[in-house]
């Protein structure tokens, strides 16, 4: 259910994805996170580490390059089965989206929706250390 700033409660309404659309989406979301992988791979590469730091430590963070080169290839092998989906094909979706967390991701996956695209001016910002 979505609760409006008044506190009531507006049911979902019903909307209706395109499946080859929304595999296209999810295709262009995984390169959008392959270049976030790869950035964060290049910014890593830049710190200085101490002599002590545990080779095991950074055999870890070498586990980035692999999860920047499946993002990449799982994006492409989205962008070619929404290809190959036939057109006219639906689904629900507010089970589907309902099931993510991040407003940006949702907006981003909804065809019917001006994917949201930060540029590096807006990306960039105060860096908060977990």
């Amino acid at each position: 259910m979505i609760t409006s700033t008044a506190q009531e409660t507006i049911p979902p309404k019903h909307q209706d994805l395109p499946l080859d659309a929304l595999a296209a989406r999810v295709g262009d979301e995984l390169e959008t996170l392959a270049r976030l992988s790869a950035d964060v791979q290049k910014a890593i590469s830049e710190c200085e580490f101490s002599e002590h730091t545990r080779a095991e430590a950074i055999r870890g963070m070498q586990g980035i390059d692999r999860i920047t080169q499946s993002l990449e290839d799982l994006g492409r092998l989205m962008a070619a089965v929404s290809g190959e989906m036939p057109e006219g094909v639906k689904l629900h979706a507010v089970p589907i989206l309902s099931r993510l967390r991040l407003h940006e991701l949702i907006t981003n996956l909804n065809p019917s929706q001006d994917r949201i695209v930060l540029s590096h001016e807006e990306a960039d910002g105060e860096i908060e250390w977990f």
